[in-house]
């Protein structure tokens, strides 16, 4: 069953997701790019499989991209829940 894509849960879901794939919990910050926290492109392919099962939803591939930033994740993942 997916969960609510409120700010609080979609941020928490990408912070855990980041740190899974390697990321230091202390480097997540909302301006901090995918790359900058060695979020390689398996990763970002990863993460879209998450979000699908987490919240039900696809955000597509080429929205995420290593040079987004945490924040600009989050608003991807909670505006493909929205519509």
């Amino acid at each position: 069953m997916p969960q609510p894509a409120d700010l609080s849960s979609v941020r928490a879901f990408v912070e855990r997701e980041l740190v899974d794939f390697g990321a230091e919990p202390d480097a997540i910050r909302d301006e901090a790019r995918l790359e900058e926290l060695e979020i390689d492109s398996l990763g970002v392919v990863e993460l879209t499989a998450s979000v699908k099962r987490e919240f039900g939803v696809d955000v597509p591939l080429e929205s995420l991209t290593k040079d987004l930033a945490v924040a600009e994740v989050v608003a991807l993942i909670r505006e493909a829940a929205a519509a």
